[in-house]
C-alpha cells in the first residue's frame, strides 16, 4: 500500500515537472537592439516593439522583453564594441541577453546613412556615396557574425526607410536594402522592407522633418512582424 502511494506521488510529480517544462519552452525572451530611435513611442504613436510585447504578455508566453541595449544615434561599431566588452546596464550583461534571447530584433545603421546623406554635396558624387554604403554593409556582416556567435536562433533584421523627408534620397536606400535583404538570406536572417511599408504608404509617416512613424505605421510594422514570430519554431534545434 505503501509503495503504491509513493508511485502515485512520483506520477503526479513528474506530470507537474512536464508540464512546467511544457509552459517554460513556449516563453518567448524577446530582445530589440539598435538605434533607439526607432524602437522608441513619440507623441504620434505607440511603438510596434511595445505592441508586440504586449500581445506576447497578453498571450501569456512572454518570457522577458529586454530593450536595455538600444541607444539613441547609435553606430553599427558600436554595438560590435558592446557585445566585445560585454557591456553591463543594472547588472545584465548584453551577451547573456543575446544568448538568452528567442527572437532579436535588430535595427542598426541609421546613423551612418543619415549622416552620409546630410553631407551631399556637389562634391560628394553617387559613387562615393555607394561606397560608403558598402562599407555599411560590411559593418553589418561584422555584427551579424558577432550575434550570430552567441546565438543562432531568430533574428530580425529591419531594413531601412528614408526618413530625410527627401525623395531623392530614395535610390540611396533602395541600394543599402537590396544589399542588406542578400546579406540576411546569406546569413538565414528574417529581413523586413521598411522602406516598402513606410515610404510607399502617404499615411504611414509624418509629413514635416523631423519624420515620424505614424500609428497606423507602427500598426503596419507590428502586423508585419507579428506575423513572423507566429511562424517560427522557436524551441526547435537549431
Amino acid at each position: 500500500m505503501k509503495m503504491k502511494i509513493i508511485l502515485v506521488l512520483i506520477f503526479f510529480s513528474l506530470i507537474i515537472l512536464i508540464s512546467y517544462i511544457q509552459n517554460n519552452n513556449n516563453e518567448i525572451n524577446y530582445t530589440i537592439l539598435g538605434d533607439k530611435e526607432l524602437f522608441s513611442n513619440n507623441l504620434k504613436s505607440i511603438n510596434f516593439a511595445d505592441l508586440i510585447s504586449k500581445k506576447l504578455d497578453d498571450e501569456e508566453i512572454l518570457g522577458f522583453y529586454s530593450k536595455d541595449f538600444i541607444k539613441k544615434d547609435i553606430r553599427i561599431i558600436d554595438v560590435i564594441n558592446d557585445i566585445d566588452q560585454n557591456l553591463n546596464i543594472d547588472n545584465i550583461s548584453i551577451q547573456n541577453i543575446i544568448k538568452r534571447t528567442d527572437v532579436l530584433i535588430l535595427n542598426i545603421g541609421n546613423n551612418e546613412i543619415n549622416y552620409k546623406l546630410s553631407k551631399i554635396d556637389d562634391n560628394n558624387q553617387d559613387y562615393e556615396i555607394y561606397k560608403y554604403l558598402d562599407q555599411v554593409v560590411l559593418d553589418i556582416n561584422e555584427l551579424f557574425n558577432k550575434i550570430k556567435s552567441l546565438n543562432s536562433k531568430k533574428i530580425i533584421f529591419l531594413g531601412y526607410f528614408n526618413d530625410t523627408n527627401n525623395v531623392n534620397n530614395d535610390k540611396y536606400y533602395n541600394y543599402i536594402n537590396k544589399k542588406v535583404e542578400q546579406l540576411t538570406k546569406n546569413n538565414n536572417i528574417i529581413y523586413i522592407d521598411l522602406f516598402s511599408i513606410l515610404n510607399k504608404n502617404a499615411d504611414y509617416l509624418t509629413k514635416s522633418y523631423p519624420v515620424y512613424i505614424t500609428n497606423e505605421g507602427n500598426m503596419a510594422i507590428y502586423k508585419k512582424i507579428i506575423l513572423k514570430i507566429n511562424d517560427l519554431d522557436l524551441h526547435k534545434e537549431s
